[in-house]
């Protein structure tokens, strides 16, 4: 304790924390996986072992079953003189509109040993009376490939926890922090608490607050005596915040109250298996646990009138039961209900408190019991309009679509309801479902349509080609700006797309081009970059195709199709095929195997500028290799609609550079690169770049295949796999529990898998080559 009395001296801790009764010894931390877990100022035992120290000192528990055991310096008293009943608080990190609960569990050190191996007892809170509770749940957390987490539970239930883009680490326990966490899977048993999100605005998730019982639950309120609790029994965050827990709501396996004098440990677990959008998964936190001192002289409400979270917004013609419960210290009271509705022509409300939506509005239903009343809101709406997401500009025979759409109520805001769809030409295709997703599998070439449905509201069709897979066609792909390069030059995939869905404010019709187009070719390429974009065929290109805007981050770089007054418009996004440059018709010039397009940006057009294309001449490279690099320029002038640019030539001292390596281009515009690390890699100059992978890309001569491909899928019997560097590859199939069911080598650059007695369900395949690893994930139907 010298060490922690002298953290709290230098830190400027109030004095009272020095002889407060706190828990100061962290005993065990086994979190869940997570967003914040190997992070190591919160997710790592060392987080966990410095939380104690202070209160500004926090620890993440991860997704559902994540652990810590903690131990009090002294035996927490079970006084019936403390406020309220409060034996101690839990402070966490929540705060209005974010609450991430944690179960508790206590234990009283029996056989006096100093060690937590007596009898826990779980404190029943109030989301223990929900019907939506379950107190015997178990969950699998499965490690795979990549940092996202499948998991399948006791229930079969299966599902992925998924990484997000800002917290990059990786989700599962790794063994650097974690040396004896279970490297394949890992499984948590416990108390699965009924989740209390509102997700109405995608934009603004609302975990809501449970009333009593939980960890990080309630916001802390500064520069309060941490020994001082909150009422549990009111709406009102009172004294120091945090979660207050009386020892008198303890139970034992079987749910009965015990007697417990006092407790010397306690257990917290990550109450939810539930995600809040881009904010991630929840996950319980930990920060600091106080012993609270008896005090005679505060006193307050001992009574609690909880009304369970439930969807606020319901449809038309649809039922809600509401659920509610009264308390008396903590503990359920037998009581009746009073249901009203103050506006009976939008709901109407029975004496069982299950709501009927009538028609369209707001209303508020009044919940009473013993005295007390709470109010709670109800929106009745009706689906009135339906966004089609799911991407059929470019189908192929062997091709698997999502099916999705956003439906939208009368108030136009985004509606969670049952979506149905029918397919309206069953001979091209079929519908599955998957996991509660829906899919498109095409089989046949041809025209298909699909239904997209609420039922006895609204319903909206789409048609789409279906081509057939010998219309694919490879070209070698780069953009960039005056300022950077948005994708190296690549090989890439161009398909027969519908041109119609990325033409804003259309007025012309590109969904029946027969021919590869320049326009496909540059759809596919920034489909690939992840830029966002828009072509155009308006008055400013005299209503020919060209490309509008590119924005990336935010930053918009706009074109305008030829333009050349005022001179601020004369900016123009430019396309070179085939030794020609092109502003316009880029629906009407065609592209073939093998071709090099490089799209650019000129800020004016009325005015000469560079063009520069970078070479290499290989079309593979590994650790050592050469690879000899040519930079050429070209002068480019604007007049009368066409694009006239001078003899290329050789650029001279230029520099060449890798991640860890620079060069400069000598008198004949080249330079010989050392590969130094193992591709992929990418060679940079300027705004020109190269990407170095398995395979690379040249202007001049033709080039292996980049990727793996496997197909079917979903698949029904065999599934095929195409690659030329599988010979000598080792391939493995997992299921979703992360079972490993087939493997085998493979000796050709083609392999065919028999998977038709594989049970219908997702599963992954593993392919291990000399240069890496690669991972696919199909669907067995």
């Amino acid at each position: 304790m010298k060490k922690l009395k002298l953290l709290f001296a230098i830190l400027g801790i109030p004095c009272f924390a020095i002889s407060q009764n706190v828990a100061n010894r962290v005993l065990e931390y086994k979190p869940a996986p997570g967003q914040h877990i190997n992070v190591e100022s919160i997710g790592t035992p060392q987080a966990a072992e410095d939380m104690p120290a202070e209160v500004t000192n926090m620890v993440s528990l991860g997704s559902f079953g994540g652990t810590i055991l903690v131990g009090f310096k002294e035996a927490c008293v079970n006084d019936p003189e403390n406020p309220y009943g409060i034996d101690f608080t839990i402070f966490g990190n929540a705060f209005s509109g974010s609450s991430e609960p944690g179960v508790v569990w206590v234990m009283k050190d029996e056989n006096k040993n100093g060690t937590a191996d007596d009898t826990w007892y779980e404190i029943k809170g109030s989301q223990h009376f929900h019907s939506g509770t379950r107190t015997d749940y178990s969950l699998t957390y499965f490690k795979t490939t990549t940092r996202d987490i499948l998991w399948k539970d006791n229930l079969g239930n299966t599902g992925t926890l998924k990484a997000n883009s800002y917290n990059t680490q990786e989700y599962y326990p790794t063994s650097i922090f974690f040396p004896n966490y279970p490297q394949d899977s890992v499984t948590f048993k416990g108390t699965l608490l009924a989740p209390a999100v509102d997700s109405s605005n995608p934009l603004q998730y609302v975990t809501e607050a449970l009333d009593f019982g939980y960890a990080d639950v309630h916001a802390r309120v500064q520069g309060v005596d941490l020994t001082l609790p909150d009422n549990p029994y009111t709406n009102e965050i009172e004294g120091a915040g945090g979660d207050p827990i009386d020892l008198s709501w303890a139970v034992d396996e079987q749910g009965n109250y015990v007697d417990l004098d006092s407790i010397h440990f306690v257990k917290i677990t990550t109450g939810n298996l539930a995600s809040v959008g881009w904010l991630g998964e929840i996950s319980t936190d930990v920060a600091y646990l106080v012993d609270v001192d008896a005090n005679t002289e505060i006193s307050g409400d001992n009574e609690l009138l909880v009304v369970f979270h439930h969807k606020s917004k319901i449809v038309t013609g649809e039922t809600l039961q509401l659920e509610a419960a009264f308390f008396q210290n903590g503990k359920l009271k037998e009581s009746n209900f009073l249901f009203t509705s103050q506006n009976q022509e939008v709901a109407t409300v029975n004496s069982l408190g299950e709501i009927k939506a009538e028609n369209t509005g707001e209303t508020e239903i009044l919940v009473s019991s013993n005295g007390k009343t709470k109010t709670t809101k109800i929106n009745v709406v009706a689906p009135d309009s339906i966004e089609i997401l799911s991407d059929f500009s470019s189908v192929y025979v062997g091709d698997t679509v999502l099916l999705a759409a956003n439906i939208f109520d009368n108030n136009k805001d985004k509606l969670e309801t049952e979506i149905q769809f029918e397919l309206e030409t069953p001979g091209v295709g079929s519908i599955i479902e998957i996991e509660g997703e829906s899919y498109f599998v095409a089989s046949q070439q041809g025209n298909g349509s699909i239904t997209f449905r609420v039922e006895g509201f609204i319903e909206k069709s789409v048609s789409f080609k279906i081509s057939s897979e010998s219309d694919i066609i490879h070209v070698y792909f780069t953009a960039k700006t005056e300022t950077e390069n948005i994708i190296p030059l690549q090989k890439i995939e161009v398909r027969l797309s519908d041109l119609n869905a990325f033409v804003e404010n259309r007025n012309n019709d590109f969904s029946g081009i027969e021919n590869h187009a320049l326009a496909h070719a540059v759809v596919s390429g920034l489909q690939k970059s992840g830029v966002n974009f828009d072509l155009r065929d308006d008055e400013n290109s005299e209503g020919k195709l060209y490309l509008y805007s590119v924005e990336k981050e935010g930053e918009f770089t706009y074109g305008w199709g030829g333009k050349t007054a005022p001179v601020a418009f004369a900016k123009a996004w430019i396309a070179r095929v085939k030794g020609s440059q092109y502003l316009t018709d880029f629906d009407k010039v065609d592209v073939a195997e093998g071709d090099t397009v490089v799209l650019y940006h000129v800020s004016e057009i009325v005015n000469p500028w560079d063009f520069t294309q970078m070479n290499v001449n290989k079309d593979s490279a590994v650790i050592n290799d050469e690879v000899e690099v040519s930079l050429l320029k070209a002068t480019c002038t604007f007049s009368d609609g066409v694009i006239t640019e001078s003899v290329l030539l050789p650029v001279f001292n230029q520099e060449i550079f890798t991640e860890e390596t620079n060069y400069f281009s000598d008198e004949s515009g080249k330079a010989v690169v050392l590969i130094s690390s193992s591709p992929p890699l990418t060679i940079y100059s300027e705004t020109d770049a190269v990407l170095i992978s398995e395979k690379i890309i040249t202007s001049s001569r033709s080039f292996a295949d980049l990727e793996t491909q496997i197909f079917p899928n979903p698949v029904d019997s065999k599934l095929i796999v195409n690659g030329k560097n599988l010979t000598g590859a080792q391939m493995y199939i997992f299921d979703m529990n992360g079972k490993n069911i087939w493997s085998e080598s493979a000796f050709i650059t083609s392999k065919n898998i028999d998977v038709q007695y594989f049970n219908p369900g997702i599963y992954m395949l593993k392919i291990v080559e000399k240069s890496g690893v690669k991972t696919f994930k199909f669907i067995k139907k």
